[in-house]
């Protein structure tokens, strides 16, 4: 499937009219029963009165394996890379940044109304002076339950 949009933006940053060049393809598959794959990616740009202002590529790689109705394990991984001109803007901007992040859940359904969730996530930022760099890794567990009012 594919999502685009080409037209008017307002630069919010700046506080002026833009033209934007959005695409959006993506795709789901599953593989059998227990395995889905998503890929998504989206490139934007928006120009403005005297050139581009940013160009932006985002992608995202989704995996779900489901065990059985009640487990499932999920991992993210997303890339975002910016590309922007420090001239067009009013204010200070790096003219390149880019992050990588990842995430793999755990949920198990211990019944309707209780699942529990282990986790692991980092985060990865780079600019045009400094190749990905690892800024954060966080270990998580939650219990969500629904009360009944």
């Amino acid at each position: 499937m594919i999502d685009g949009v080409v037209g008017d933006r307002i630069d919010y940053a700046n506080t002026r009219l833009g033209k934007r060049v959005y695409l959006n393809p993506y795709v789901e598959y599953m593989l059998g029963r227990h395995l889905t794959l998503g890929l998504d990616y989206t490139f934007e740009r928006l120009s403005v009165d005297g050139g581009r202002l940013y160009t932006a590529n985002i992608g995202q790689l989704r995996a779900v394996y489901s065990l059985n109705r009640r487990t499932l394990l999920r991992t993210i991984l997303q890339y975002v890379d910016y590309d922007r001109n420090p001239d067009m803007y009013t204010f200070e901007v790096d003219s390149e940044s880019r992050s990588l992040f990842s995430q793999v859940l755990f949920s198990y359904k211990i019944n309707p109304r209780t699942v529990l969730f282990l986790g692991y996530s980092d985060n990865h930022y780079g600019d045009q002076d400094i190749g990905l760099t690892q800024s954060d890794r966080t270990f998580f567990a939650k219990i969500g339950y629904a009360w009944v009012l």
